[in-house]
């Protein structure tokens, strides 16, 4: 995650060896952002370029983008951080507000319906404690093709996901 940021005061000129610019890693301290380009004021900036796993809009503050960048680095390693762009764009409007739910997002560690239903009766109880005589003949294929179908379940190649 990393944004290129310009000083404003100083113009391109092709005299100049270089941009009056770089790139910074986030989450920028600004700091380095002052030594680096000789600014004094976050209003001397702008942000030009951006590699980040979200958009960034008008005038989004340095702040802000600190913050998401940390609750990335926070989930980075987990199921929810490699599918993160199909989970957000499934359920939420917003990247901002993906993070806001993030931790309302339950991942199931299987990768087809039938699989899940399994799970959701033996390991989770989703019917409540069923007799280990009768799990036998539990139909999990119906029960995982009405799972695929709705709305609340997401299934990635990285395992499935549930928000409500």
């Amino acid at each position: 995650m990393r944004i290129y940021i310009l000083n404003t005061t100083r113009f391109y000129h092709e005299d100049f060896e270089e941009y009056p610019g770089a790139w910074f890693s986030c989450p920028v301290d600004f700091e380095e952002i002052r030594e680096r380009l000789g600014v004094q004021s976050e209003e001397e900036i702008e942000i030009e370029d951006y590699e980040l796993p979200f958009p960034l809009e008008g005038n989004t503050r340095l702040w802000e983008i600190n913050a998401l960048c940390r609750m990335i680095l926070v989930m980075q390693g987990t199921p929810l951080y490699y599918e993160m762009d199909v989970v957000q764009k499934r359920w939420f409007p917003s990247f901002t507000e993906f993070i806001d739910h993030k931790d309302q997002i339950r991942y199931y560690p299987v990768q087809d319906g039938e699989s899940l239903a399994r799970y959701l009766v033996q390991e989770v109880q989703l019917f409540g404690e069923v007799h280990p005589d009768l799990l036998n003949h539990i139909d999990y294929a119906s029960i995982g093709r009405e799972l695929e179908t709705s709305e609340n379940y997401l299934f990635t190649d990285n395992g499935i996901f549930y928000y409500r």
